[in-house]
């Protein structure tokens, strides 16, 4: 299906790592968002098999055919099912970013659960590389009853902070380590 972005959950993330760690507050990558996304979910009810003539358990999986020129990742940090905002800080990268694992050639689960996202491209040197660069962020500062939303926005090479009719000049750290990142938009190189 063509997609306008790509919803990454950070509570099914932040529940996985909660329980695989016991933590309650540590730090979540985008690539780590990416790999979940692309690991096979069972779906709950029993699907008739025609080749074998029974009901089966059957897995779904996301992966991605063709990726656009311009990525926008969404990052869910509003969960409605406990009524909270997730603040954990989610890392994401500036430059670099490599969806060519995520295609559906070289998305096999075997793969992600042997090596891992960030390692695969050491490990499968013919797998694509599909870069893409940083080039806005949309940040929410306050709850998940009321807040703010600050965009931060390259041009031309420099980064700005856009606090409603405020720009200024910002550093790319300041980017990078700005707290809420919502949204994250990339440009493939």
């Amino acid at each position: 299906e063509p997609f306008m972005n790509v919803s990454l959950s950070l509570s099914e993330e932040v529940e996985r790592m909660q329980k695989g760690r016991g933590l309650r507050h540590f730090d979540i990558s985008v690539e780590t968002c990416l790999e979940h996304f692309v690991l096979p979910e069972k779906l709950g009810d029993l699907v008739y098999c025609n080749s074998c003539g029974k009901k089966t358990h059957t897995n779904k999986q996301h992966t991605f055919a063709k990726l656009p020129k311009i990525l926008c990742l969404h990052l869910k940090r509003f969960d409605a099912a406990h009524n909270r905002k997730i603040e954990n800080f989610v890392s994401f990268p500036s430059y670099g970013l490599n969806m060519g694992v995520l295609l559906s050639h070289w998305c096999e689960v075997t793969r992600l659960e042997s090596s891992g996202f960030g390692q695969a491209e050491s490990i499968h040197s013919t797998e694509p590389k599909i870069l893409y660069d940083l080039f806005g962020t949309v940040n929410h500062i306050g709850s998940m009853q009321s807040g703010h939303y600050v965009t931060y926005v390259k041009v031309y090479g420099t980064w700005y902070r856009c606090n409603d009719q405020h720009i200024s000049y910002a550093k790319e750290e300041e980017v990078l380590k700005a707290q809420g990142a919502y949204v994250l938009f990339y440009v493939r190189r």
